[in-house]
């Protein structure tokens, strides 16, 4: 596997990794459960639109790993920083389902880490759902720290 800057073309397959491995566990989701679909759009649209704004925002903090015999995507991550507050944040982590537990997602963590110290970054977030325990195992196992719980609350406008 190599771990290489994200490219134009890798948007529709981190679109389609990423639905694929948010279902059950996206917010989104949890919100159409609840509110039904809203503005015309279901879960799995606004949840890869996330991919096409972490790609916006910050092109050269999107990570993509690569198998090296074909160039297959098997997963990225994307990363935000605030330099004045010296916070890197990891937006999305996705795995393509044929890569998972295989060490992709922990290789594309530490992959993030170095680049946020690269960048002058103090520390570093990631948040997960508690409907994940893949993120709940994975990121205290790569060293992050639970600093607190958050309730989503949305209604219908």
């Amino acid at each position: 596997m190599q771990i290489r800057l994200y490219q134009p073309a890798d948007l529709p397959e981190l679109r389609r990794i990423t639905v694929e491995g948010f279902e059950g566990i996206a917010i989104d989701q949890n919100v159409e459960r609840q509110l039904g679909i809203v503005g015309g759009h279901d879960w799995r649209w606004r949840k890869a639109r996330h991919v096409d704004e972490d790609c916006e925002a910050n092109p050269t903090g999107v990570f993509v790993a690569v198998a090296e015999e074909d160039g297959k995507v098997l997963g990225y991550i994307s990363t935000r920083l605030d330099r004045e507050g010296r916070k890197g944040r990891i937006p999305n982590l996705a795995v393509d389902k044929a890569a998972r537990g295989q060490g992709v997602g922990r290789q594309l963590i530490e992959h993030a880490l170095e680049y946020f110290r690269r960048e002058g970054m103090a520390f570093a977030m990631i948040e997960t759902m508690v409907n994940n325990p893949v993120g709940q195992h994975l990121y205290p196992s790569c060293g992050f720290v639970e600093a607190g719980r958050q309730i989503h609350y949305a209604m219908k406008l």
